[in-house]
Formats: C-alpha cells, sequence, structure tokens
C-alpha cells in the first residue's frame, strides 16, 4: 500500500486489513509513505508497529512506492490495495485463494472494487482503446446493472488498487513500469503479461469499498491530466506489435494532434489567430495610448498565446515523449523480446474500443480522416455514456 497525505483512509484501510490477517497465514503488510506532512508517519507506525513501514522522504507515486517495497519482498504472492479503500470481511482470504488455485500461467487475479456505500460500480474489467487509453466497464453505474465477469473469467488487465499477483514472475516482467508515476501502470503491466504468454482472472469475492479519486484529487486535474495523456502513449509505443504500431500510428498521433489543436483553438487568448487563413493579414486592433506605451516599453503582443492549462497539460505529456525516445525504445524491445502471444489474439480476446472522450471526438472520429487512418484490426465502436457514468 502506498500513501501520500492520506492519513484518515490509510488507518480506516490498515484496521480493515489488520482483522483479516489471521485469515491467511504468514501475511506482511508494508506500508510506503511518498513524503506525507499530515502526520501520516506518526499516526501509522504507532498504531501498527508490527507493520512493516518505509518512509520514503519525497513522492515517487503510486509506481515508486510499489517498486520500494517489492525491491525486499520475498513472498509468494503479493497484494496491491489502494490506500482509499476498505476490504470487505474475507477478501484477503479470497485473495489467496483465487492466486493459489488459479492455473500456473495466471500471473494475476482482480478484485472487485465498488463505491463506499456499496451501490456502485467501481472497478469490474476494463477496456483499451486504440490510442492506449482504458476505461472501467460500468464505472459509477449501479451495481448489477452491467454484465459481470464470474470467477476465473479472463481480463486484460487487473486495477492496481485491488490485485493480487505472484511475485516472481511479475517481477521477471518489470513490474509496473516507474516511469508511469501513477494511472494506466495497471494496463500497461496487464498487457504485457498478456504478450509474454501469462493470463489474467478475475474474483468477484474479493471485494472492496472504494473513495474514487480521492488521492488523484490531490495531485490536481492538470498533473494528473499530464500522467493520464503520456502514459497511453508510453502504452501503446512499448506493446503494440510491429505491424499494428506501424498500422496504429497514424490514427494515434492524428488524434492527439486534433485534440491538442483543439485546445489551443477554442480555449486560449487570441485563438482566431490560430485559424487565421494564409491568405489573409493578422486582425491587429485599435490601440489606446496605454496599450501603445506599453507595446514600447513591453514589445509587440503576440499574435497569440497559450494561457489554458488543458493546452499546456497536452504539450507537457508530449514534451515527456519526444524527450524520452530513447528511453522508451529500448523498454519496448524489452518487451516484444518476450513476445510469446500476438496482439491479433489478445484482442481477439479484448477488443480494442474505439470512444469519443474529449471535446471534439465525435467529430473527429467519424471524419473521414480517421477513417482512412484508422489500423486494419477490428475495432468496437462505443458511447462513452455507455461504458461509464461521468
Amino acid at each position: 500500500m502506498v500513501n501520500w497525505n492520506g492519513r484518515e483512509q490509510t488507518l480506516t484501510c490498515l484496521s480493515a486489513i489488520e482483522q483479516q490477517l489471521g485469515d491467511v497465514e504468514n501475511a506482511l503488510v508494508t506500508v510506503v509513505d511518498n513524503g506525507s506532512t499530515d502526520g501520516s508517519i506518526a499516526a501509522i507506525t504507532s498504531r501498527f508497529p508490527r507493520f512493516r513501514f518505509i518512509p520514503l522522504g519525497m513522492n515517487r507515486g503510486f509506481t515508486g512506492g510499489l517498486a520500494a517495497a517489492l525491491a525486499t519482498s520475498r513472498a509468494r504472492n503479493v497484494v496491491f490495495l489502494n490506500n482509499d479503500a476498505v476490504p470487505a470481511p474475507g477478501w484477503l482470504a479470497v485473495m489467496q485463494s483465487s492466486i493459489e488455485r488459479a492455473a500456473a500461467d495466471v500471473i494475476s487475479v482482480a478484485g472487485k472494487i465498488i463505491d463506499l456505500e456499496g451501490k456502485r460500480i467501481d472497478f469490474i474489467g476494463g477496456l483499451l482503446t486504440f490510442d492506449g487509453h482504458a476505461l472501467q466497464n460500468g464505472f459509477r453505474m449501479p451495481l448489477g446493472s452491467q454484465p459481470e465477469p464470474a470467477a476465473g473469467d479472463e481480463l486484460l488487465f487487473a486495477c492496481g488498487g485491488n490485485m493480487i499477483s505472484r511475485r516472481e514472475p511479475l517481477m521477471d516482467l518489470g513490474a509496473f513500469d516507474d516511469d508511469y508515476f501513477a494511472y494506466l501502470e495497471d494496463v500497461d503491466f496487464g498487457w504485457r503479461s498478456w504478450i509474454s504468454g501469462c493470463r489474467v482472472t478475475y474474483a468477484p469475492d474479493a471485494v472492496v469499498g472504494h473513495a474514487s479519486s480521492a488521492t488523484s484529487e490531490r495531485l490536481g486535474n492538470f498533473e494528473r491530466g499530464v500522467l493520464f495523456e503520456r502514459n497511453a502513449l508510453q502504452t501503446v509505443i512499448k506493446n503494440y506489435e510491429d505491424d499494428l504500431l506501424s498500422e496504429s500510428a497514424g490514427a494515434i498521433f492524428y488524434t492527439y494532434l486534433a485534440r491538442l489543436h483543439h485546445y489551443a483553438t477554442t480555449r486560449n487568448r487570441d485563438a482566431e489567430e490560430l485559424r487565421r487563413s494564409a491568405s489573409t493579414s493578422p486582425k491587429r486592433s485599435t490601440r489606446t495610448v496605454w496599450q501603445k506605451i506599453r507595446r514600447r516599453l513591453r514589445g509587440e503582443r503576440p499574435l497569440a498565446a497559450i494561457d489554458d492549462p488543458l493546452t499546456a497539460m497536452q504539450f507537457r505529456a508530449f514534451d515527456w515523449i519526444v524527450r524520452n525516445q530513447q528511453r522508451l525504445i529500448d523498454k519496448r524491445n524489452a518487451v516484444q523480446e518476450r513476445r510469446r502471444r500476438s496482439d491479433r489474439e489478445i484482442f481477439e480476446r479484448f477488443p480494442l474500443h474505439v470512444v469519443p472522450t474529449y471535446p471534439g471526438d465525435a467529430e473527429l472520429m467519424s471524419g473521414p480522416l480517421f477513417r482512412l487512418l484508422q489500423p486494419s484490426i477490428a475495432s468496437t465502436e462505443r458511447k462513452l455514456g455507455d461504458i461509464i457514468r461521468t
């Protein structure tokens, strides 16, 4: 478990876990703290002195925290649990028995996540979009309103907020990619698991309640957005096999550019300049005396300016990709060297999706250029409202 300024939620979660430790032999609880300043360290260590505690002194994200815990683990199986979750009675025993009884090629088992009131779905499985984003099936919809996998059914990925993995194959695959910091690291690991010949299954009776987005809201929407965008691109660059990456790249990067264009031309000062025809001159408004003085002091005002955080978010995410090209290629090579199962076989089980998600996506994805650039592999087209409740 990773904690970052989530003192009360973490204490509640640890109390629920402590009550179940007698159900599983040799269970060890490890809490990693990412430089909390809310009194978490003193509270956790005083109330749970028998638990293993790793203070990092800085925020290394969800992936960095888990990496610190795994570095010294010798457990047969490892459970990952969000600190803002509350396990239901019997959860730990179900997780343990599910992985122990699973076939040898099962690397991870996903538990079920619901809201804290026990009324809505958080995670019962998920889907992957063609450009590396992922959605949770039925997220925030009423329990029972959506089809749910049965015990032992296959999933493309487990949610890192409630999953158990066999440690040795987990570590052999590199566990969660620490470059992700947070978000989509579990999707990436699930895809890599299937590529390597392993499988992921589901345990619907391993239930936790979850205060959705409690930790991520402390990070902030725009910082969270940077991680979502760069991690989605990382995921497809690393994991698509060669022919599908070549086929998909046009649609992926055209979509990214179109979204950036939409933000830039609709949310920024003097954005009309970004849409001006090459045959017309820039529009300059009549200047007041003060504006003329300011121009002399500060220079000419720019034709347009990026002053919207959502637009900047898209640029920042892509900047990370550009600056880490070789790192991405090295990681891609490592993934592809372990390939034992083709992407076409994987996506026969778990179809890729085309889902308009961002402003402007509906027009983009129904347009002739997007259709031309779409890869030949079969994909499922759905509306966002049919998958999650926003």
